[in-house]
């Protein structure tokens, strides 16, 4: 049986648009939105830019109400022009630009300081009327280290003295309005991790509040909702995480919530065309630069035989692409039908991440992307070509 995405046959959509090519199942990322609405009612959401950036991708997130969460100028822009309200937007720069600082204070959008410096070289561009500022609790979580962006060694965020003293110098400014954000680590898969969380930046607030005599307006805990990508993971009981963090969650400001991968990742999959096959390699024409997470983390990959998603395993074999690197690999030693030249693999849970960080590294020219709706299909950005 050939693999479809949406109700479209993979093998037609390679077909159509050429190998390597990233597909999007657009009814999976509005299922997964309503997901976050039911688990999490009356609190603000804002898409993570960064998971994915296509700007088409965004005006369908856009359009079911949702804010978004930019790292920077260059996200700010994409999400005005796909119709996010910046005003139920977050502004989260890491070691930001002065040309980033004086684009967000311009748009709008709430700004949300990793660093009392940074927030000192904001104001000389002018003061906001609102802040947020981001802590670092020491201590994180994430599928991978590189994903985990709180605790002891990351740069992200800054300890409770030195925020405290942040919103005492912001109080004193005269800003009015106050936000506090905590985000520690990416495609966390541990249910009870989100209200451990929720309590700690919950109980970091209320200290602020009384040290410094402000009342927050919205208390965001980042994202880190993770997707299983590996076959003995199992997926994260959102109803009940929903459950839990509210029902620890007794602030009176609006609980923020900034999902991304969980949003997008399991909508996309790579299609990619058998090029060689040698010895136990399966050549691919899709290499580390079209999807870099398994070079950069190691990172499991599902992989199907579009052709015959019902083949039987037949062989161990690396995946692997036509970058000169022996990092170039989407499988080791992986559990693979029979597979023979010209024939389609399709590797998935590639919506975030994926290419995002694409490059063309080596000369591979960047894939075209698509995204399928029910009996649809559109191409959504072009493959990169030799000019």
């Amino acid at each position: 049986m050939e693999l479809k995405i949406g109700n479209i046959s993979a093998i037609e959509l390679a077909n159509t648009y050429g190998t390597p090519i990233y597909v999007y199942n657009q009814q999976i990322i509005i299922e997964r939105i309503k997901q976050l609405k039911d688990a999490f009612p009356n609190t603000k959401l804002c898409y993570a830019v960064k998971a994915n950036s296509n700007i088409e991708i965004l005006k369908v997130i856009a359009e079911q109400g949702l804010g978004a969460d930019c790292s920077n100028r260059v996200e700010i822009s994409l999400a005005q022009k796909a119709g996010f309200n910046l005003k139920k937007s977050l502004y989260t720069g890491v070691n930001p630009t002065n040309e980033d600082l004086k684009a967000a204070l311009e748009s709008g959008i709430t700004m949300n300081i990793d660093d009392i410096t940074i927030f000192k070289r904001l104001l000389t561009f002018g003061t906001p009327e609102k802040i947020s500022f981001r802590i670092n609790p020491g201590f994180g979580k994430g599928k991978f280290p590189g994903i985990t962006v709180g605790g002891h060694g990351t740069k992200f965020g800054m300890n409770e003295s030195l925020a405290t003293e942040a919103y005492r110098q912001a109080k004193d400014l005269g800003i009015k309005e106050f936000g506090i954000h905590m985000m520690t680590g990416s495609c966390v898969l541990y249910n009870d991790y989100f209200t451990e969380l929720t309590l700690a930046i919950q109980d970091i607030a209320k200290r602020i509040e009384s040290s410094v005599g402000i009342r927050f307006s919205f208390i965001d805990i980042g994202g880190g909702l993770g997707v299983p990508y590996e076959p003995h993971e199992k997926p994260i009981n959102l109803k009940q995480i929903g459950e839990n963090v509210l029902r620890e969650y007794n602030h009176n400001a609006q609980l923020a919530l900034e999902p991304g991968r969980f949003i997008v990742a399991e909508s996309g999959t790579l299609l990619t065309k058998v090029t060689t096959l040698k010895n136990k390699y399966i050549g691919v024409d899709a290499g580390m630069s079209t999807l870099l997470r398994p070079a950069l983390y190691n990172a499991y990959h599902p992989i199907l035989l579009a052709n015959n998603t019902e083949a039987d395993f037949t062989q161990e074999a690396n995946v692997v692409g036509p970058i000169c690197e022996n990092t170039d690999f989407f499988a080791k030693n992986r559990a693979m039908p029979t597979v023979k030249e010209s024939d389609i693999l399709a590797i998935q849970i590639v919506g975030a991440y994926g290419f995002c960080m694409c490059s063309s590294y080596n000369g591979i020219l960047k894939p075209a992307e698509v995204l399928v709706d029910g009996n649809q299909h559109r191409l959504i950005r072009e493959k990169e070509c030799l000019h």
